[in-house]
């Protein structure tokens, strides 16, 4: 098997504090489309106080990186190009402390949103019509705010 997962250096930026004075946010995303993860990395780029630390394209790529790394946020695509998603909300959910889990996929019926929130995602998004909303579930997660 030739898969490797994407770490980013992250010894000395891990702990750099952002411009508000906080330790950076890490994200890993596992998502197999080349396109889409950059369109991701440029929309978290863009969450102050978040860095993308690892990328994974395969299930089993995202199962090494969550075993060596510690993140603060992942998201996650449910179709990947070997195996899915779904052993990873499932490794994800046995984590503590357990990272924010966005799931953003094209698979988006109700069946398959129960599942992954049963599976302890915090949210699901379609692709189509609900990208920019990981932006939002990541601001809330740098600055918590009561809900009303």
């Amino acid at each position: 098997m030739s898969a490797s997962v994407s770490t980013r250096d992250t010894a000395s930026s891990a702990l750099a504090p952002d411009q508000q004075g906080g330790r950076r946010l890490q994200v890993m995303v596992i998502e197999d489309s080349r396109l889409i993860r950059e369109r991701l990395l440029d929309l978290i780029a863009s969450c102050e106080g978040f860095e993308v630390s690892a990328e994974a394209e395969t299930e089993a790529e995202a199962l090494a990186a969550l075993q060596q790394h510690r993140f603060d946020a992942v998201v996650v695509d449910l179709q990947l190009r070997e195996g899915n998603g779904f052993a990873v909300l499932r490794a994800l959910s046995s984590r503590e402390p357990r990272p924010l889990t966005l799931v953003l996929t094209n698979t988006s019926t109700r069946p398959i949103r129960e599942r992954c929130l049963a599976l302890g995602a915090h949210h699901f998004f379609d692709k189509s019509n609900e990208f920019d909303r990981v932006a939002q579930a990541l601001e809330a997660l740098r600055s918590p705010t009561p809900s009303a």
